[in-house]
């Protein structure tokens, strides 16, 4: 099974399972609140990873990419998520385009890194 599979689980899990109404509602904020949410949401990530590995890839979890991208991704984030959080005003399109781009970089992983 592809590997985008996993991370898009995992994008869901750690953007909206794993994430407390505190964080939601405090990420916008308080820098230390958003830092925990996306520490979080790198975590489920890997986690998933760590299944797809499991699963289909063994070792996959361990590569240095792996790790260079969990790194890009967590400041990609964090970044994305603050700059919502000021700018967004809780409209509607902008939840679109920061869930697009989420899912984006997700896929740009699978096809350049992976």
């Amino acid at each position: 099974m592809d590997i985008l599979f996993f991370l898009i689980l995992g994008h869901i899990a750690g953007d909206y399972a794993f994430q407390t109404d505190y964080m939601a509602a405090n990420k916008g904020s308080s820098r230390g609140v958003l830092s925990y949410h996306v520490l979080v949401y790198i975590l489920t990530i890997w986690i998933f990873m760590i299944f797809h590995s499991f699963l289909y890839e063994p070792g996959l979890f361990l590569r240095t990419a792996t790790f260079m991208f969990l790194v890009g991704l967590y400041i990609q984030h964090w970044l994305q998520d603050f700059f919502k959080s000021r700018y967004a005003n809780g409209s509607k399109q902008m939840y679109y385009i920061d869930q697009f781009l989420h899912l984006a970089i997700l896929y740009v992983y699978r096809i350049f890194i992976y």
